[in-house]
C-alpha cells in the first residue's frame, strides 16, 4: 500500500477559522510588471495582499521552506505535490494575492479559490526584459550567494528566484538561458486570458491609476495618488537592506558569525552601493 508523502506545511498550525481570510483577489501578472505597487494598491483598498516581500514576515510558519518543496515537486518533479487545499492553508491570512511565488501556482488558485477576482498586471514585453535582468543581478551577487550558505532561508529564496526565472522560459530549462524568456512571458498571459471568464478578469498596469481597479473591485476611489514603488533601482535597495538584515541577525546568533558577516557588509559597501 502507497503511503502519501509528508510536506512540510502539515507541520504548521491553521490559524483559527474565525481569524482566517477571504481570499478575494488573484493578481496573476508576472513580477515586474507593477505587483509590489499593486500590493499597496489592495492593501490600501482594504485587502491583505500576500507578495514576495510577505515571505519573509511568515518565517515562523515556514513559508520559505513550503514553497520551495511546492516548486520543487511543481518544476523539478521531486517531493510531495502541493495541492489546490495546501496553498489555501499557505495563504490562509490573506485576502489577496500577487507576484511570486503565488503567480508560479496560477492554476492551483484558480481551482482553490474560484470565485476570485482576477488582475493581470501587464507590461511591454521588452520593457519587463530589461527589468527582469535587475533578478539575474541579484542572484550573481557574491554577497547574496555567501549568506545564501550561512542562513538557509535566503538559500531558499535564491532557488525560487531560479526556478521561477526558469519556468517563464521554458519547462526544465535552465535559470540563465533568456532565449525563451520573452515568449514565456507571452505564454503565461495568454494562459490566464484563456483560463479565466472575461467578467472575471482586468488586465492592469499601473499608468491606469485608482479608476479601473477601484470599479472593477466595487471600492471607493482613494484620495492620494495611485502608489508606485519597487521601480528601477529600489529592486536593488530591498535586497541591499535584505542583506544587512540578514547579515546582522547572524552576528546575533553568535561571534562566531562575525567575521563572515564583516566580509559580506564590506562586500555589499564596496561593489553594490
Amino acid at each position: 500500500m502507497s503511503h502519501q508523502q509528508a510536506k512540510l506545511i502539515d507541520k504548521y498550525a491553521r490559524t483559527k477559522p474565525e481569524k482566517r481570510q477571504d481570499m478575494q483577489v488573484l493578481a496573476l501578472g508576472l513580477s515586474r510588471t507593477g505587483t509590489m505597487s499593486l500590493q499597496a494598491a489592495l492593501n490600501k483598498l482594504g485587502y491583505r495582499c500576500y507578495h514576495m516581500a510577505e515571505v519573509p514576515n511568515n518565517k515562523k510558519k515556514g513559508h520559505f521552506w513550503c514553497w520551495h518543496e511546492a516548486m520543487l515537486s511543481k518544476f523539478k518533479g521531486t517531493g510531495p505535490k502541493y495541492t489546490p487545499a495546501d496553498l489555501a492553508h499557505l495563504l490562509e491570512d490573506y485576502s489577496a494575492v500577487t507576484d511570486i511565488p503565488c503567480v508560479l501556482f496560477s492554476d492551483e488558485l484558480l481551482t482553490a479559490f474560484p470565485h476570485a477576482k482576477v488582475i493581470l498586471t501587464n507590461r511591454d514585453p521588452d520593457r519587463w526584459l530589461q527589468s527582469i535582468e535587475k533578478l539575474y543581478s541579484i542572484i550573481r551577487w557574491k554577497s547574496m550567494n555567501l549568506l545564501a550558505r550561512l542562513e538557509p532561508d535566503i538559500g531558499k529564496y535564491l532557488s525560487i528566484l531560479q526556478m521561477a526565472i526558469a519556468s517563464w522560459t521554458y519547462p526544465g530549462s535552465d535559470w540563465q538561458d533568456r532565449s525563451q524568456l520573452r515568449a514565456g512571458f507571452l505564454r503565461h498571459y495568454q494562459h490566464i486570458r484563456a483560463s479565466v471568464p472575461p467578467d472575471r478578469l482586468l488586465e492592469f498596469r499601473s499608468e491606469d491609476g485608482w479608476g479601473p481597479l477601484c470599479a472593477f473591485l466595487e471600492k471607493p476611489l482613494p484620495a492620494e495618488k495611485y502608489p508606485f514603488v519597487n521601480a528601477g533601482n529600489e529592486l536593488f535597495q530591498i535586497h541591499y537592506a535584505l542583506i544587512a538584515v540578514t547579515a546582522i541577525s547572524l552576528v546575533v546568533k553568535g561571534l562566531l558569525w562575525v567575521a563572515p558577516v564583516g566580509v559580506v557588509l564590506f562586500g555589499v559597501w564596496k561593489f553594490y552601493v
